[in-house]
């Protein structure tokens, strides 16, 4: 459990606006203007599924970057020479 007054890494903030660029990317109503076209294609698929495919692969290593770098939990602490604790 984190103290009261522990504050946010540099490196969660950097997770947190990379999460949430590829969410407002996803979910962004702009998409709906491609909604009844079947061009252009990416990848083979219509514009709408190749989009939604991308952002999810984004999020994907967004997430997994986060997962693997341990991310929102504190730092162990390290033991000093006289087998202490900070």
């Amino acid at each position: 459990m984190r103290p009261s007054d522990a504050k946010m890494s540099g490196r969660a903030k950097l997770i947190w606006i990379l999460i949430i660029i590829g969410f407002a990317c996803m979910e962004f109503p702009g998409v709906f203007f491609f909604q009844n076209m079947s061009e252009p294609y990416i990848f083979g698929f219509p514009f709408i599924y190749s989009w939604n495919l991308i952002m999810w692969a984004y999020l994907v290593v967004a997430i997994g970057f986060g997962y693997f770098s341990n991310w929102g939990e504190p730092k162990a602490a390290k033991k000093q020479a006289g087998g202490e604790a900070k």
